[in-house]
């Protein structure tokens, strides 16, 4: 489990430092995919964790989402290169920097158990890494990559929340919902925004 969740908090910092929307995508579905793997190992006792949740985690962020992007980008071969997270020092200080903050978070707000002390760690890593894409790019693509990232670590802090099973079978089913909700819209936007803006005017850049 916590080799999984060091695994997890590397996926999470590698787009950050390369800058390239494949990467990005590889990035978003290895975490989907790691989380569902993660659900699937969850420790007896420690929570329950739904077939509706692992499904979520392994199906629709592993795979559904970072595929359908996948397509959508490599059709409008443009967007390559222009639209990831340009590394640059000040970027991964500032990674860093949330990085620390977020373990510093983790031992006030759950300093034992040790596993869910690193997963409250890396879930805290991973809204606030979402929230420094957010701030730091303009791109449509990267606008989409930084809402699936909080998105992200948000259910992997609810990950073996402990709730009764209908609660958490209803409340992962709005998550699956409004996550496929979300995706159309993001596809509807990457598709339309860049297209209307080149029609628009000329860009050098």
């Amino acid at each position: 489990m916590t080799a999984l969740l060091v695994a997890l908090l590397l996926v999470l910092l590698l787009p950050l430092f390369v800058g390239k929307w494949q990467v990005s995508l590889l990035g978003l579905a290895a975490q989907g995919l790691l989380m569902g793997w993660l659900a699937c190992r969850w420790p007896h006792g420690a929570g329950d964790v739904s077939w509706l949740t692992i499904v979520d985690l392994l199906l629709v962020r592993g795979v559904v989402l970072p595929v359908v992007l996948w397509r959508v980008l490599r059709a409008r071969a443009a967007m390559s290169g222009r639209d990831g997270l340009p590394p640059n020092l000040l970027t991964w200080a500032g990674a860093v920097m949330l990085l620390l903050a977020a373990f510093r978070a983790a031992e006030v707000l759950a300093p034992t158990p040790a596993l869910l002390h690193l997963q409250v760690a890396v879930a805290i890593s991973g809204l606030l890494l979402g929230f420094l894409v957010l701030a730091t790019q303009g791109g449509v693509f990267a606008q989409v990559v930084g809402v699936v990232r909080i998105g992200n670590a948000v259910a992997l802090l609810q990950l073996g929340s402990g709730h009764a099973d209908w609660v958490l079978a209803l409340a992962h089913l709005v998550l699956v919902g409004g996550t496929l909700v979300a995706l159309r819209h993001a596809l509807i936007v990457v598709r339309e925004v860049p297209a209307a803006t080149s029609a628009g005017r000329e860009s050098p850049v």
